[in-house]
């Protein structure tokens, strides 16, 4: 509905304005409006803007404590709002971040972290939990920053990755997807692998230049799969020298008939990655020192 403008008439008397009745009718009109929009915001609609804690121009409030009165005791009156959090120890495990408090009544509320000075991206979050309303640690946010779709389209946590494929001629539009770029003419590179080049020796041999080598824990190498399920296309080796350089061989897949009857996968010969996959290589990067940044909030 538009809005209904009352007529006040001519001053001084109010001659030839909405008498009081059409002027009540359509206040009416109007108020009944407003109330039902307002029932579709539900329990948002009752909210405190008082509850929203923004002390200084910087709109963020000033640093808090983890302690017993600190953001590691929930709902403990202090009040939502955007925060500013500095080094450790707290149950959340979580330094220098920012932080949102998201109050739910005196015993519950949840968080937000956003962690500084990081080479990427990570989010965290916790919620109070059981019946006292207690805090544990914070947990991660699993997204395109930090995981990586395989070729066969399976998410896995990721750091530093490299997809090995021929850059020019591959069949998958989806191989530059998100952060990743060319590290030469035979493989892409997500943001953390940035300065790695990759360039193929021989039929089904690869090398990978730039690194510290293969990651030290997870996953190091998945072979390359079809994009219509995950069919395994090749087997992979790797290795890397003392100096960080990886190198990475694709093989065909050939089965053999063992004597008790079973079927086992083992290497054919050498193979180039096919056109509509890639090898995924996940590395170990030189370290980034940064400093933290400050915990004293702007005045």
């Amino acid at each position: 509905m538009a809005r209904q403008e009352i007529n006040i008439g001519v001053a001084p008397t109010g001659a030839g304005g909405d008498t009081t009745r059409s002027g009540a009718v359509k206040i009416n009109a109007m108020t009944q409006e407003l109330y039902a929009r307002t029932n579709l915001l539900g329990s948002a609609a009752n909210l405190d803007a008082s509850a929203l804690v923004l002390k200084n121009p910087s709109g963020v409030s000033t640093p808090v404590a983890p302690g017993a009165s600190g953001y590691d005791s929930p709902g403990n009156g202090q009040g939502g709002g955007f925060y500013q959090v500095g080094e450790g120890p707290s149950s959340s495990g979580v330094s220098y971040a920012g932080m949102i408090r998201i109050p739910y009544n005196a015993t519950y509320e949840a968080q937000l972290y956003f962690p500084m000075g990081f080479s990427s991206n990570r989010m965290l979050f916790r919620c109070a939990l059981g019946n006292a309303g207690t805090f544990g640690a914070a947990q991660e946010v699993y997204h395109t920053g930090n995981t990586t779709r395989g070729s066969g389209g399976a998410l896995s946590a990721a750091s530093p990755i490299a997809r090995i494929a021929n850059v020019s001629q591959s069949e998958r539009r989806d191989l530059q997807e998100q952060s990743f770029e060319p590290a030469g003419e035979w493989g892409v590179a997500n943001d953390e692998a940035r300065g790695i080049t990759v360039e193929r020796i021989s039929l089904g041999e690869y090398k990978l230049s730039g690194s510290l080598g293969l990651a030290l824990e997870g996953w190091r190498t998945h072979d390359p799969s079809s994009p219509d399920g995950g069919r395994m296309l090749g087997l992979t080796e790797s290795h890397q020298d003392e100096d960080g350089t990886v190198v990475v061989r694709l093989f065909k897949q050939r089965w053999t008939l063992t004597e008790d009857g079973d079927m086992v996968p083992g290497r054919g010969a050498p193979i180039d990655v096919p056109l509509n996959s890639w090898i995924d290589v996940r590395l170990e990067m030189p370290r980034v020192d940064m400093q933290p940044p400050t915990t004293t909030a702007e005045k």
